[in-house]
């Protein structure tokens, strides 16, 4: 029964893997979201206000922590802007993967289970140019795009307001772009009705920016408990780095299959 839970967790880490905010974000975003405090913003539907508060996470260096079931999480910092980005994430006893952007190179390296599982290179660098992974690609940190993030949100969920910086509602997993792509999330067989309306709850601060993400995945299966996502350290600047040329490798092809790169 644990592995099941497991499983569903792992499932549903996969089709929100979007939801960390760390891709490029649109000059339209960013022209549509109120400044915090402003009357358009007090008048804003809370499916608007919620919208423009997940957008604001793209203006700015963030750190991220995402918790859930079995030791399952992503740790990391992003710079959008920049194209710095380090995410980790932990897949309990099965191992860790950790993602690096550089500008226009992408670096990845996993280790236990895990490594052997995608065909990753022990110990190495696998290295790739980020023109090369596919737009559906669980790699492609564009899937995060606080856009397509808030356009998930919201415009498939019935957002409503229940505090002075607080919200609630139901989104469409389905809607992420690693789910549509049929990758991992899609795995979770006899799920995707479920998926459809998964609850969560959200928080945002005293200048409008998104800080606490929260979905209940209890409506997936018993046990499964909550997945939680804490944004902070706006505009902390992301120091990431390059590895050395000898720690490195090209990615795999075996790899790439396995992260539909």
């Amino acid at each position: 029964m644990k592995t099941r839970r497991v499983a569903i967790a792992s499932a549903a880490l996969a089709a929100i893997i979007g939801l960390t905010g760390c891709g490029p974000k649109s000059e339209s975003s960013a022209d549509s979201a109120p400044a915090a405090g402003s009357s358009a913003s007090a008048l804003a539907a809370p499916s608007s206000e919620f919208e423009a508060a997940v957008a604001r996470i793209g203006d700015t260096p963030v750190k991220l922590k995402m918790t859930m079931l079995g030791g399952i999480g992503v740790t990391g910092a992003v710079d959008a802007k920049a194209r710095k980005a380090e995410l980790t994430t932990k897949m309990g006893t099965t191992g860790s993967m950790v993602v690096r952007q550089v500008g226009t190179d992408l670096y990845v390296k996993a280790s236990g289970q895990l490594a052997s599982l995608v065909g990753g290179s022990s110990g190495k660098w696998m290295h790739t140019d980020t023109s090369k992974v596919g737009a559906s690609s669980a790699l492609n940190l564009a899937n995060s795009d606080p856009e397509a993030t808030a356009k998930m949100l919201t415009e498939s969920t019935d957002v409503q307001k229940t505090g002075d910086h607080s919200f609630a509602g139901k989104v469409d997993f389905t809607q992420s772009p690693t789910f549509k792509s049929g990758g991992a999330a899609a795995d979770a067989s006899g799920l995707t009705g479920k998926l459809k309306a998964v609850p969560f709850t959200a928080r945002t601060d005293d200048q409008g920016r998104l800080v606490n993400l929260t979905f209940d995945l209890e409506s997936l299966a018993p046990g499964v408990g909550k997945m939680t996502t804490e944004y902070s350290g706006f505009g902390t600047p992301v120091d990431v780095q390059a590895p050395p040329s000898s720690q490195v490798v090209p990615m795999p092809e075996k790899f790439r299959r396995a992260m539909g790169a």
